[in-house]
Formats: structure tokens, sequence, C-alpha cells
């Protein structure tokens, strides 16, 4: 009888170890098993594709924005530059490389009418959340030279490629991404140079040391407030320029 209960009872400690080891794997797999990267932390690193203090695609474009203002006259002519982009303002950096090539088109008259860019860069940055290192192409089109437009508008592609890394990522926290941004329509200010409207659509794709991907769409609108809104599968998020 004693034996009976004996063995029961180490049946019972058997069951209930058993029970927490398979709740305890339940919860791990379920972590190990959750997408690559959410909406959400999609649409956070889209910000930093995008935003001037993680050097995202608004800071080369704005540039040269002001570079083709200062060579609307040379007509026919290439132009390329190498600028070299950095900060630290200790809740975000950026340390980055550009080279911009460009060709303003004109019209029979000597007006000019568009300008093609080409813009090519690397450097690393740092958020409050994100970090990572990149390899960015654009490939942008400015219209709106004339004299008499209020601002030039940018239609085109930029696409950034490298590692990121999430500071609160459990699983797989360093990952490969590439970001594309298309953009229709970007308005940027003569007399400001600030970014005044537009909009866009967007593509993450992600890869982990596993190999497994997951690639999501979303769109972008940009703000007359210097702000942007991302959406990606109904989460939306705002962020400043």
């Amino acid at each position: 009888m004693k034996n009976n209960r004996k063995n029961l009872q180490v049946l019972t400690l058997i069951f209930i170890a058993a029970a927490f080891s398979v709740l305890a794997s339940c919860r791990k797999s379920a972590e190990e098993i959750a997408q690559l990267f959410s909406e959400s932390e999609a649409a956070e690193i889209v910000e930093t594709a995008i935003a001037d203090r993680s050097a995202g695609a608004a800071m080369p474009t704005v540039d040269m924005a002001q570079i083709i203002d200062s060579y609307l006259n040379n007509c026919g002519i290439p132009g390329d530059t190498t600028l070299q982009k950095s900060n630290s303002n200790g809740v975000a950096s950026y340390a980055y490389t550009f080279g911009m090539e460009w060709l303003i088109t004109c019209s029979n008259l000597g007006v000019p009418q568009s300008a093609s860019v080409d813009i090519a860069g690397n450097g690393t940055f740092s958020t409050a959340r994100w970090a990572g290192n990149d390899q960015t192409t654009g490939n942008l089109t400015f219209t709106g030279l004339s004299p008499q437009e209020p601002a030039y508008l940018v239609n085109g592609s930029y696409v950034l490629e490298g590692d990121v890394t999430g500071d609160l990522r459990r699983v797989d926290p360093t990952f490969h991404c590439t970001t594309t941004v298309s953009l229709t329509g970007l308005s940027i200010s003569k007399t400001t140079f600030d970014i005044t409207g537009g909009s866009g659509t967007v593509q993450v794709a992600g890869t982990n040391g596993q190999g497994n991907t997951r690639t999501l769409n979303g769109t972008l609108t940009f703000n007359g407030d210097g702000t942007v809104t991302v959406v990606i599968n109904g989460h939306t998020h705002n962020f400043p320029l």
C-alpha cells in the first residue's frame, strides 16, 4: 500500500514537472516561431529609412534639391559631388557618405525642366530602438525647376539594404533588411527646403540567420506639418522628419 502511494506521488510529481515543461516550451516556441518582424516594427524600420535624424531618404533628397537650386543654369552639363554627413545628439546618430550625380534638362529657350539624380550612399545609424548599417541607392527625378514654380517635385525610388538590430527584440535581434521607398510628388519648398507634401509606397523585406523571410508593404503620406504617416497592414505610425 505504501509503495502504491509512493508510486502515485512520484507519478504526480512527474506529471506536474512535465506540465510545467510543456508550458515553458510552448511559451518559448511561441516566441521562437513569431513572425520575423511585426507591422509595428516594420513601420519603425520605415521611419529609420526616411527620417533625417537617421540619415534616411529625406536627407540626401533635400540636399539634392539645394544643389539643383545652385546649378539651374548648367543645362545638359553632368554634375557630381560627395557629401559626408554625421551627427550625434544622444538619442540618434548617423555617419554616412553620399555620392550624388545629376543632369539638368532644359527647354530650347534654356528654361530648366527636370533633373535626373542618382544617389549612392553607405553608412551606419542608431536610434532609440534600432541600429544598422546599409547601402543606399536613389534614382530620382526632380521637376518644378521653372522659376515660377514654388516647390520642387520628386518622383522615384530609394532603396536601403543592410543589417538592422532591434534593441528590444529577444529573438533574431539582427536580420538583413531591404527597404524600398517609392516617392510620388514629394514636394520640397524652394524657400525653406522643407518637405511639404507627397505620397508613396514602401516595402520592407527581412531575412534572418535561419533563412526565414517576411515582406510587408505599406503606404506613405508626407504631411504638411513636417511629419510622415506610414500605414502597414492597418497599423498606422506617425513620425517627424
